[in-house]
């Protein structure tokens, strides 16, 4: 007889013995793994589950038994079953307007852009970026001129087999590739290059990534990478977030708990400053490039999925939007695991998750620990 699911690595399992089903679902917006329902502060509770995202719900005697959701899976073996809980979710490309800045996020947001004279130092949650040569219409006329993308830096690093090689964590599509160079402020003439990008990961199997399961076809978005600064920067680089402090020793996922659902977190990036959100789900499928294709073409797509997911903490608010790309994402207790970091974000979607506040801001993040590991990295901390 199966035993209930009751840990992130069972339920993903559960979920593994049933993508062949789960994806042919028609209007399937993505699985995740969680608790069902909400409490009434809008948390996460309830028993460990398979969560499916569907644009509606049509009664199970409309549907024909390919289109309908089991309301329990089991693994192939028989030895886990976790229940569903299917929630209507609207995820949309509309650009929400964002709420202001507060005064003190404003000040702090222009400190982490400028680094102005206000630090001494090189903080966590500051901007970087890069510029490129791009072709703009002037006057009719296609003129060079230059163009910029900027991100955040996560967290200062050294490599573990070579202690000279320091520098921070950001996403790869602000380091972009090795040998890409980076700087602060982020852009311009008055910017300064602050280092090279040594190495990047954007897609890792999931085998490689959740120890002990493995799912045909499928990936887990990890979004890192390393860049080492010049030496003269070397002393400048702090694991200091302002308004928050030291940064504390990473924080492990548990795989074999459901200890993460319904942590409450925080992060300070260069564009919205210091926000707070709370853990609503783990291994996400986000969608991939080819996933369309695949489905017209009647084929299984590969799956994609994104390590924790969060919410804001309240309605009304937002936890990232862009330019955040990079940030260090932080617990937010009030015990001795306040400010121990947990993930890394990449990204993030205007979507419906059933919480009751309408289309919220979510945030995507990549279990920084395992970021660590595979990049041979340490979190640098002042001698």
């Amino acid at each position: 007889m199966a035993q209930p699911a009751t840990t992130l690595r069972q339920l993903a399992q559960v979920r593994a013995d049933n993508r062949e089903l789960l994806n042919m679902v028609v209007g399937n917006q993505g699985t995740a793994l969680g608790r069902k329902n909400f409490d009434a502060d809008k948390n996460p509770s309830g028993d460990p589950c398979i969560i499916v995202y569907m644009p509606h719900k049509i009664h199970e005697t409309l549907l024909s038994a390919n289109q309908t959701i089991p309301k329990t899976l089991k693994t192939k073996d028989g030895k886990w079953e976790a229940p569903t809980d299917v929630v209507v979710t609207t995820i949309t490309s509309t650009v929400q307007n964002p709420p202001p800045l507060s005064p003190s996020n404003q000040e702090l947001v222009h400190t982490l852009q400028w680094l102005d004279g206000t630090l001494d130092h090189i903080p966590a949650g500051a901007q970087v970026g890069f510029g490129g040569v791009v072709e703009r219409l002037v006057d009719g006329v296609l003129e060079p001129s230059l163009g910029r993308y900027v991100g955040t830096i996560g967290y200062m690093v050294r490599s573990k087999s070579n202690p000279d090689l320091v520098g921070f964590l950001t996403n790869q599509h602000v380091a972009v590739r090795p040998g890409h160079s980076l700087y602060i402020p982020g852009f311009d003439s008055k910017a300064l290059r602050v280092g090279i990008t040594r190495e990047v990961r954007e897609i890792i199997p999931d085998e490689k990534w959740l120890d002990g399961v493995d799912e045909a076809f499928a990936f887990v978005r990890t979004d890192c990478g390393f860049v080492e600064v010049e030496e003269k920067f070397i002393p400048l680089l702090r694991n200091t977030i302002p308004t928050v402090g030291d940064i504390g020793e990473p924080y492990e996922i548990d795989l074999d708990t459901m200890d993460i659902i319904g942590k409450p977190v925080k992060k300070v990036g260069r564009t919205t400053g210091l926000q707070f959100g709370t853990i609503v789900a783990f291994g996400y499928g986000i969608s991939g490039e080819s996933q369309l294709l695949d489905h017209l073409l009647q084929k299984e797509p590969a799956n994609l999925y994104t390590d924790i997911m969060i919410a804001p903490r309240r309605q009304g608010e937002l936890f990232s939007d862009h330019g955040d790309s990079g940030s260090g994402i932080l617990l937010d207790t009030d015990d001795e695991d306040n400010n121990r970091p947990i993930a890394l974000l990449w990204g993030g979607q205007p979507t419906d998750i059933g919480r009751g506040f309408g289309v919220e801001d979510l945030t995507y993040g990549i279990n920084l620990n395992r970021i660590l590991k595979v990049l041979e990295l340490e979190l640098l901390r002042q001698q």
